[in-house]
């Protein structure tokens, strides 16, 4: 469906928008005229899905009548088609109505009378998110149509427009989105992982049955993407380079037999170095999580240390495990190996550690919300006021960057020295803006969530906390949704209780 761009308006304005429809003729291209409803046609670019009910407002017809005509333009054969109107129409002939009013409209170009459809159904909550998504698409298919003129014509906002595109693009979403009524910012987070069916199984379970989790489920999915492609990117790398990439066994365990050349002695006082190995048969590589960047790096190793002459039998004894990062030296257990008990209690670590991760970000995007509310919520005095009697050392266990960064402020040049962690010039601004009493307690939340997060780590599931209970427990009283792993804080048993980080 495609219009030359100059036959089109960009965007209806005032003057091309009449306000008095009932006093202009005929050839300013609006009259009101009343019809037999069984007489005007679908219009066949109706977003409206027709197997939904549209024959809902008879009763309201039955005694009100219509109160708003639909829009119909005229064919080139004299018949009537409908730009808007299709439940109301439908309603009429259930009503029995013989005629209803209508206003036809000549006027509008092919563009415009997608666009009133939009936006008069809009003004009713009458299309779902994906039929929405729909007739955004069939705007943005006119020839010349910008997203920007979309947003002037609708008054829709860019960033729905966006996601809109993003959704009508994606099978999956739509698919989704209509079997289950999610809204448009879901469908664009499932058309955004379309490709993972596993992903789009916990996304709609996350919207349909605990919608509160579905922003932890959201940025555990993006984090283990993101280090899916960083591991994949380090893995590229090293194929191309000719060396073989070996798994490590839950991302940890080197493969039986197998030694880090890092633990291999030295030859003749030299230590036997990645070029140098190169040409060793059992010359391999293995990608590890990296505690510079949070990414990976590649760890070299030998595959048969022993048979290729790198150590004795006797040097060669026991299972090495893996190292957690680069920096860190591999040190195998007394026993020489490590349990399978031990070897859960560090996969529970490293998911808990990378659960925490998601969920801090999930959590601060909250609190920056929370503390720009222009009313304070119930409960929060009273929060603010036990924490404060019962542990007073959280109203200086942060700084200046812990309050901008629970605020969402990005950091200034002028940031306190370090060592003067009770530099507090932001707070300091604050009080000095002459803040109402009724903000006081915000004021006070702020500092004590500065004061919380800034000594909250990624470990901190492992150890049930009192301040960290209380804490989740108002953010929970006030609308967040606490993920699982910060649940452990509650004082849940924790399957193994790993002391190994």
């Amino acid at each position: 469906m495609t219009t030359a761009a100059h036959d089109q308006p960009a965007a209806p304005d005032a003057a091309s928008t009449p306000t008095d429809p009932a006093s202009l003729s005929d050839s300013e291209g609006w009259r009101l005229r009343q019809v037999d409803p069984r007489a005007l046609l679908d219009n066949p670019d109706n977003a409206r899905r027709p197997e939904r009910d549209r024959e809902g407002l008879a009763p309201s017809i039955v005694a009100l009548g219509i109160l708003t005509p639909p829009l119909v333009r005229n064919t080139d054969t004299g018949e009537l088609v409908l730009i808007a109107g299709e439940r109301r129409k439908y309603s009429a002939i259930a009503a029995g109505l013989a005629t209803i009013p209508v206003y036809v409209r000549n006027d509008l170009s092919p563009v415009h009378q997608v666009a009133g459809m939009l936006v008069e159904n809009i003004g009713r909550d009458d299309l779902t998110p994906v039929e929405e998504a729909v007739a955004i698409q069939q705007l943005a298919g006119f020839d010349g149509v910008t997203q920007k003129d979309i947003t002037a014509m609708t008054g829709i906002k860019a960033t729905k427009v966006r996601q809109a595109l993003i959704v009508v693009r994606s099978d999956i979403a739509t698919e989704v989105a209509g079997r289950y009524d999610l809204t448009l910012d879901q469908a664009a987070v499932v058309a955004e992982f379309g490709d993972d069916p596993e992903a789009v199984k916990l996304l709609t379970a996350a919207a349909v049955k605990q919608p509160e989790q579905w922003p932890h489920v959201v940025a555990r999915l993006r984090r283990e993407r993101d280090d899916r492609q960083r591991y994949e990117a380090v893995a590229v790398a090293l194929t191309g380079s000719g060396w073989p990439v070996v798994e490590l066994e839950s991302g940890y365990w080197l493969p039986e037999g197998a030694r880090w050349l890092d633990d291999l002695p030295s030859v003749k006082g030299k230590a036997l170095t990645v070029a140098k190995h190169r040409t060793c048969p059992g010359h391999a590589a293995a990608i590890i999580e990296s505690t510079e960047d949070d990414g990976y790096a590649a760890a070299y190793l030998c595959l048969d240390p022993i048979g290729n002459g790198h150590v004795t039998l006797d040097e060669g004894d026991g299972e090495t495990p893996g190292r957690a990062s680069v920096g860190e030296s591999s040190v195998a257990h007394e026993s020489g190996g490590w349990t399978e008990g031990q070897k859960a209690e560090r996969r529970l670590v490293v998911a808990n550690n990378k659960a925490w991760d998601a969920a801090e970000q999930v959590r601060l995007a909250f609190v920056t919300e929370l503390l720009h509310r222009r009313t304070t919520p119930k409960g929060t005095l009273r929060f603010v006021t036990e924490t404060l009697l019962s542990d007073p050392a959280v109203a200086t266990s942060g700084d200046d960057r812990d309050l901008d960064r629970v605020l969402g402020h990005v950091h200034g040049e002028q940031e306190p020295r370090e060592g003067d962690w009770w530099a507090r010039p932001a707070a300091t601004a604050l009080l000095d803006q002459a803040t109402p009493d009724a903000r006081l307690p915000m004021l006070l939340l702020a500092q004590v969530v500065a004061g919380i997060e800034a000594t909250t780590g990624r470990s901190s599931w492992r150890t049930p906390s009192g301040r960290l209970a209380r804490y989740f427990s108002y953010l929970e009283s006030v609308g967040y949704g606490v993920s699982d792993v910060e649940h452990l804080v509650f004082g849940e048993e924790v399957a193994g209780s790993p002391d190994a980080a």
